[in-house]
C-alpha cells in the first residue's frame, strides 16, 4: 500500500504558503490546539468559530465529527478544517488483535490490512488522526507495558510500527490518505550494564530510523524524541536537527509543539502536545520568547498535513453507518486473528483435531468469554468465543467451568472451596472424554514459572484423568510450565485476538489454518532461564533447512538457504535471519534480528531464500548520527528461531564496509564473491 501526498510537493507547498500569508498570529497559534472532546461546550465552539481550534482528540458520536467540521470549514474565516484524533491501537467496531498478540504473527501483510481496515472504519466516523502507533519493546514478559509493546527485538518492532503506519496511511479511492498517523516509542528495558546500555542505545536510534523510512508517519510524539535522545549519543536537539535536514522527515513534529508551549510558560498536559494555550503562545511570540519563523515552521507542518489528508477538498457529508460496512472489510482482522496464534508445544502431535480425537470436553470459563479477547472493551457488541468458533465449525463439544466462578475483577489465584468441587467434576468428565481442550484466560504470575494453586490443581487433574490434554491460553502473555516435573504436551497460544478470536482458534485447533505464529519474545524464568527461545512456533508440517551460504560481494552480503516440507501436510515456516559483531572489544555482540521470511509449502517441496544485508542490516550510528558498517568478523546465522540455528562467520574488509555505508563502490576496488557456507 502506498502512502504520500497526492499532489506534486510543489503544489502542496504553495497552497500551504498561501494560506500562511492570510493567517492572523492567533489563527496560526490555533492551528496548534488540540482540545479534548468538550460535547456542546458553548466556550469550545467559540473558540472553533473563532479559528482558534486545530483539532479534538477523544471519540466522537457518529455524525459529531461531521458537524465540527462544517463549523470550521463554513462559520470561521479561512475554513481550515480540523484534526480528529483519538487512539485506535486495536480498531473501533472491529476490534484486531492485541498488538503484542498481532507481533506474533511475523507477518507485516497482514498487519498492513488489518490496521487499514481500522483506518476505512475510523474515517466513517470522521477521525483522521490515529494517536498510534507504539513502538515499544519489552524483554520481560510480566512487566508493565508488554500487552502494548512488540515483543523484545527492536527490529521486529519496529517493522511491525511501519507496517501499521502504511497500514493506516494507506490511499483512498481519491489518492489521499485517509488517516494520519502517529509513531511514539516505548521500552521497557531495565537491565543498566554499560554493555547491554551502548547496545541498546544504537538500537533505539536505528530502529526509529527504519520505522520512519519505511513509513513516513505522519507525525510523531514528542516522547520519542527525548526517549532517543536520552538514551543514545546525541542530544535531543541534534536528533531533531537530524529529522529536520533537507530531505529528511516532513511531518508532524510534535515536540516543536511542546518546546513552544514551555517557552511560552505552560506546563505539559498528558499527552504532552494537547490543550496548547492559543493566548500563552501568541503573548510568547509578541515578547520574542518564540520567533514568528518558529511558530510558522510547526504550522506549516500541520497545513500540509491536513493538506494530505484531502481535508480541503472534503465536503464532510454524514458518515457511513458503520452497520452498513460490507462484512469483507472485517476479514483482515479475522486474517490476522489466524496468523498471531503460536503452537508452543505438540509432542505427542495432539492437534489438529481429527476423527482420532473423539469427543472433545472444553474446560474452563475462558472458553465462553466473549469479553476477554477485545482486550478491555471498546468498539461495540461482543468477540466469538472459542465454543462459539467450534460450534462454527461443526464440532460437537461439551463444556464444563473447571473452577468456580469469581467475582468481576478477581484473579484466578488461590483455591477456593467451591474450586475442589468444580475440579472434581471437571475431572471425572474427562475421564469420560477422548480429548480435553482447557482454555485459560490471564494466568497470574511469571509466565515460565510454576502455575498458581488453582490453575495448577485444575491442570493436573485433568492430566491425570486424561493425558490427551490441550492447553489453549487467551491472555497477552503465554505459559509454560511443568506439570510434575514435566511440560505439557500440547500448549497453543493465542492471545487477545478481538473480533474475531473464537473463529480463528477453531479454524487452528481444527486444522483449518497451520498455526503460523511466532514467538516475539523468549520464554524464561524469573531468573533468566530460558524455556522456549525467541521466534519458536510450531507448523503441523515439517520443515527443514539445507544448503545454508553467505556471500561477500562488493557492497553486501548475500545470504541463501533451501526450506524443505518433509511432512505430510502443506504449512508455512519463518525463516528468520541473526547477526552479531565477533571481534568487539568488550567481546561478541548478542544476536539481532535483521530479516526473515515466511515460506508456504506443500508437502515434498522445497523454496530458494535470499537476504541482501548492508548497512541497514549491518550498520550502527556513530556519535555523529550517521549509520556506518564497521569493517571486522560477523556471524550471520539463519533458521527457524534464535536457538535452532545454522551459523557462519564472515569477515567485512574496510573496502566493502565502506561501500556498504556510502551505498556505491568503485569497480577497480571491488571485491571478488568470497562464499562461507554453514554446517
Amino acid at each position: 500500500m502506498s502512502t504520500g501526498p497526492a499532489d506534486p510537493a510543489p503544489v502542496r507547498e504553495r497552497f500551504v504558503e498561501d494560506l500562511l500569508e492570510y493567517m492572523t498570529l492567533e489563527e496560526k497559534a490555533g492551528q496548534l490546539a488540540l482540545t479534548p472532546h468538550a460535547g456542546d461546550d458553548p466556550a469550545f465552539h467559540d473558540q472553533l468559530r473563532r479559528g482558534l481550534v486545530g483539532g479534538v482528540v477523544g471519540q466522537l458520536a457518529p455524525g459529531e465529527a461531521q458537524t465540527i467540521q462544517r463549523i470550521a470549514a463554513e462559520e470561521t474565516r479561512l475554513g481550515i478544517p480540523l484534526f480528529i484524533a483519538m487512539d485506535t491501537t486495536q480498531g473501533l467496531r472491529t476490534r484486531i488483535p492485541l498488538p503484542v498478540s498481532a507481533a506474533s504473527s511475523w507477518d507485516l501483510d497482514a498487519i498492513e490490512a488489518a490496521e487499514n481496515m481500522v483506518a476505512e472504519e475510523a474515517a466513517a466516523l470522521g477521525v483522521n488522526w490515529a494517536l498510534t502507533p507504539l513502538m515499544g519493546t519489552a524483554e520481560f514478559l510480566a512487566e508493565a507495558g508488554f500487552d502494548q509493546s512488540g515483543g523484545e527485538s527492536p527490529w521486529l518492532a519496529a517493522n511491525v510500527s511501519a507496517a501499521r503506519i502504511r497500514g493506516l496511511q494507506a490511499m483512498d479511492a481519491a489518492q489521499h490518505m485517509q488517516m494520519l498517523a502517529c509513531l511514539q516509542l516505548g521500552s521497557n528495558d531495565r537491565r543498566s550494564n554499560s554493555d547491554h546500555a551502548a547496545h541498546a542505545q544504537a538500537e533505539k536510534l536505528h530502529c526509529l530510523a527504519t520505522t520512519i523510512e519505511q513509513s513516513r508517519p505522519g507525525s510523531i510524539a514528542p516522547e520519542t524524541i527525548l526517549k532517543i535522545a536520552d538514551t543514545s549519543h546525541a542530544s535531543a536537539s541534534e536528533t531533531i536537527a537530524m529529522l529536520k535536514q533537507p530531505g529528511g522527515y516532513e511531518g508532524i513534529l510534535l515536540s516543536d509543539w511542546v518546546s513552544l508551549a514551555e517557552r511560552a510558560g505552560q506546563l505539559p498536559g498528558s499527552p504532552s502536545f494537547v490543550s496548547i494555550s492559543v493566548e500563552r503562545l501568541v503573548a510568547a511570540v509578541n515578547d520574542r520568547a518564540i520567533s514568528k519563523a518558529e511558530l510558522d515552521q510547526a504550522v506549516r507542518r500541520v497545513l500540509a498535513a491536513k493538506y494530505d489528508l484531502g481535508l480541503f477538498r472534503s465536503s464532510f457529508a454524514p458518515a457511513q453507518s458503520l452497520a452498513a460496512t460490507p462484512r469483507t472489510v472485517r476479514d483482515p482482522a479475522l486474517d490476522l486473528a489466524r496468523k498471531s496464534i503460536v503452537l508452543l508445544r505438540n509432542d505427542p502431535a495432539l492437534l489438529p483435531l481429527t476423527i482420532d480425537s473423539g469427543e472433545v470436553l472444553v474446560v474452563g470459563s475462558a472458553a465462553r468469554d466473549r469479553i476477554l479477547p477485545l482486550a478491555g472493551g471498546g468498539g461495540t457488541g461482543e468477540a466469538a468465543s472459542v465454543i462459539d468458533g467450534l460450534e462454527e465449525l461443526g464440532i460437537a463439544c461439551k463444556f464444563v467451568p473447571g473452577l468456580a466462578l469469581r467475582h468481576e475483577g478477581a484473579t484466578v489465584d488461590r483455591m477456593i472451596d467451591a474450586d475442589r468441587m468444580a475440579i472434581g467434576m471437571a475431572g471425572e468428565a474427562a475421564r469420560r472424554t477422548r480429548t480435553v481442550i482447557c482454555v485459560l484466560g490471564e494466568v497470574p504470575g511469571v509466565p515460565g514459572e510454576p502455575l498458581r494453586e488453582a490453575t495448577r490443581t485444575l491442570i493436573e487433574t485433568l492430566r491425570a484423568a486424561n493425558p490427551r490434554l490441550i492447553v489453549v491460553t487467551l491472555g497477552s502473555r503465554p505459559i509454560d510450565p511443568d506439570i510434575g516435573g514435566e511440560p505439557l504436551s500440547c500448549l497453543l497460544h493465542a492471545g487477545l485476538l478481538g473480533t474475531h478470536s473464537g473463529r480463528a482458534i477453531a479454524e487452528v485447533l481444527s486444522g483449518e489454518h497451520d498455526p503460523s505464529g511466532r514467538l516475539p519474545y523468549a520464554i524464561r524464568t524469573r531468573a533468566g532461564a530460558e524455556r522456549l527461545p525467541f521466534g519458536h512456533g510450531l507448523s503441523y508440517a515439517d520443515f527443514a533447512l539445507t544448503d545454508f551460504a553467505v556471500e561477500l560481494g562488493a557492497d553486501r552480503l548475500l545470504v541463501s538457504a533451501v526450506v524443505r516440507n518433509l511432512g505430510e501436510r502443506e504449512g508455512s515456516e519463518v525463516a528468520q535471519l541473526f547477526v552479531r559483531r565477533l571481534d568487539q572489544p568488550q567481546g561478541p555482540g548478542e544476536p539481532a534480528l535483521r530479516g526473515f521470511t515466511r515460506v508456504y509449502l506443500h508437502p515434498g517441496n522445497r523454496e530458494c531464500i535470499t537476504f541482501e544485508l548492508g548497512a541497514e542490516e549491518l550498520g550502527i550510528y556513530d556519535a555523529a548520527a550517521r549509520r556506518v558498517v564497521e569493517a571486522g568478523a560477523y556471524e550471520i546465522r539463519l533458521g527457524f528461531n534464535e536457538k535452532r540455528v545454522q551459523a557462519s562467520e564472515v569477515f567485512v574488509p574496510h573496502g566493502v564496509a565502506e561501500a556498504m555505508t556510502s551505498g556505491s563502490y568503485e569497480a577497480d576496488t571491488a571485491y571478488p564473491l568470497i562464499v562461507s557456507r554453514g554446517a
